[in-house]
């Protein structure tokens, strides 16, 4: 058995385990949320990270009214 440090450890476990996080449906990258509070549009579309939200016909229409 190999002994790794905490920060083989960590690095081992977040591209292994990544456990509930979630990755945006438009772009890829994480969301930073989880399922408790991940961003879907009222059609369904996500997990979406705020980024693509903003950029959602949706998230428009909301800031401009």
């Amino acid at each position: 058995m190999k002994v790794f440090s905490q920060m083989e450890h960590e690095r081992i476990n977040a591209k292994e385990y990544p456990g509930t996080r979630q990755i945006c449906s438009r772009c890829g990258s994480p969301t930073e949320r989880c399922e408790k509070d991940a961003i879907y549009t009222d059609d369904g579309e996500g997990p979406l990270c705020p980024y693509c939200y903003h950029g959602t016909d949706e998230a428009i229409a909301i800031t401009e009214v």
